[in-house]
């Protein structure tokens, strides 16, 4: 009896063992993941939460200070006007950029000759430095010796105040932000594009489907999922905005391209009111988590998973 126990009881063991070892060998691959979420994330941010309590100025010790940072915040126009400023960029940034990278992407998907040129030219910007790039149109941007004024001189137009008008200077920024990231964009979206099976199109053209109704119909189908992902992204990437804006302008003209994560800096860093430069970042946090929820939940809904 004991010997039929002890057979019975050996397979359990070694497959005991066997599970064990593979459990193992999963937690140690994700473990530098979870550590790097739990040092360069987690922390952080449960760091930034509690000096948003504080007054902590860089030098001194920190002193819980319960929520004054935030009532100080909420009278501040200045809050008020980067947040609108960093919305107003978002709107506008985030639509243009995301449809005018799937016209590119459409175009450059098609086969023509020298079209990994065109390719090559639009990827190029992604992959140098914000703030060179930030430089370098500001230069361009200059009122006195920039490229564009030059172009509208030569075509007899006055000179624009592209950086420096209160009215204008938000949108020129907007601009670089869409130029210097396009490329990015258009990858993503060009990748999409060429994961939809050529056999749906050459089943809709034989049903006598147009252009628009194979676009309509089978590709923005395929390609919402990865389409909904860049809008996303994209959101979430131009409502933390900072690099341009800090090397074009440093929020200038007065306060025309002070957007939020700008001022966070300099309430932080120049001020050194590291508390309230916190509750902006946790004010931060939460607008963009409630902006996710609610572009999930109203647009999210409608994309098309289900590609058999």
């Amino acid at each position: 009896m004991s010997i039929s126990v002890s057979r019975n009881d050996q397979p359990r063991h070694l497959n005991f063992q066997k599970n064990w070892r593979e459990w193992l060998a999963g937690y140690l691959m994700i473990l530098p993941n979870f550590l790097r979420f739990f040092v360069f994330m987690l922390i952080p941010i449960l760091v930034t939460i509690y000096i948003g309590f504080t007054n902590w100025d860089l030098i001194n010790a920190p002193r819980w200070v319960g929520l004054l940072n935030y009532k100080i915040l909420l009278r501040d126009s200045i809050f008020w006007t980067s947040l609108k400023k960093t919305i107003l960029f978002t709107i506008v940034n985030v639509p243009v950029q995301s449809f005018l990278a799937l016209l590119i992407a459409i175009l450059l998907n098609q086969k023509l000759k020298g079209l990994n040129l065109f390719r090559t030219l639009f990827i190029a910007p992604w992959i140098c430095m914000p703030v060179a790039i930030g430089l370098t149109w500001t230069w361009i941007y200059n009122k006195e010796f920039g490229y564009l004024n030059h172009i509208l001189e030569l075509i007899g137009l006055a000179k624009v105040g592209w950086i420096t008008s209160q009215d204008i200077t938000l949108w020129s920024i907007v601009a670089t932000n869409v130029w210097e990231f396009l490329g990015w964009h258009i990858i993503l979206l060009l990748a999409a594009l060429q994961i939809v099976p050529p056999d749906l199109y050459e089943a809709a053209l034989v049903d006598g489907a147009n252009n628009w109704t194979r676009f309509w119909k089978i590709t923005v189908p395929v390609i919402s999922p990865i389409f909904f992902y860049d809008l996303v992204v994209n959101m979430i990437s131009t409502l933390q905005i900072f690099d341009l804006p800090f090397a074009m302008t440093n929020g200038g003209p007065g306060n025309a391209s002070r957007v939020f994560n700008l001022y966070l800096y300099q309430k932080g860093f120049q001020f050194l009111q590291m508390g309230p430069a916190s509750a902006m970042g946790v004010i931060l946090f939460i607008f963009i988590i409630i902006c996710t929820f609610f572009i999930f939940k109203y647009i999210g809904s409608r994309i098309n998973y289900d590609l058999s």
